[in-house]
């Protein structure tokens, strides 16, 4: 197996997992329209409505799950478009940074849980955990693929065509 269908196996992975998080996002804002949270545990730390009906539970007025689903849905385009495209920006820039985006708000989400509201929920942590998942993936399939995981970073030259024509003689 090819470097470029190893990347392209773990890229499909990454859909996999991203659809879990889009899931359990829609799932969460469904509660919150509802007003029903049916956590399974809890036991001890884990309080689901406690930490969806918090103040931290909104960023701009919006429930965090709908930006959750918005940025899963968000990965699973751009992973499609990364596999049945050739411009190679999709894995070298677009996904990585937001991957990186949607690892560091679900660390600030799940350090709030901890440290400020001092209850977890687990459909939350399964947001944080297929996130994570999801950005892993992606930097190994970039790693696979380009000689740098700072490889074309550069957003404003995936426009040069006559960039990427020189780059591949």
């Amino acid at each position: 197996m090819s470097k470029t269908e190893k990347s392209n196996l773990l890229l499909r992975i990454s859909i996999i997992f991203a659809l879990i998080g889009f899931l359990d996002s829609l799932y969460l804002f469904y509660s919150e329209l509802t007003g029903r949270f049916f956590c399974p545990i809890q036991v001890g730390m884990f309080e689901c409505e406690t930490v969806n009906t918090s103040k931290f539970a909104k960023l701009l007025g919006v429930h965090v799950s709908f930006w959750g689903m918005l940025f899963y849905l968000f990965i699973i385009v751009v992973l499609f478009l990364s596999q049945y495209t050739k411009n190679e920006y999709w894995v070298s820039f677009f996904l990585p940074v937001a991957g990186l985006w949607g690892f560091l708000f679900s660390i600030y989400l799940t350090a709030i849980e901890l440290f400020v509201i001092k209850k977890l929920c687990e459909f939350c942590l399964l947001s944080a955990i297929s996130t994570t998942v999801v950005f892993v993936l992606i930097l190994f399939a970039k790693k696979l693929v380009f000689p740098s995981l700072f490889s074309k970073l550069d957003f404003w030259n995936m426009f040069d065509k006559e960039n990427d024509d020189e780059n591949q003689s």
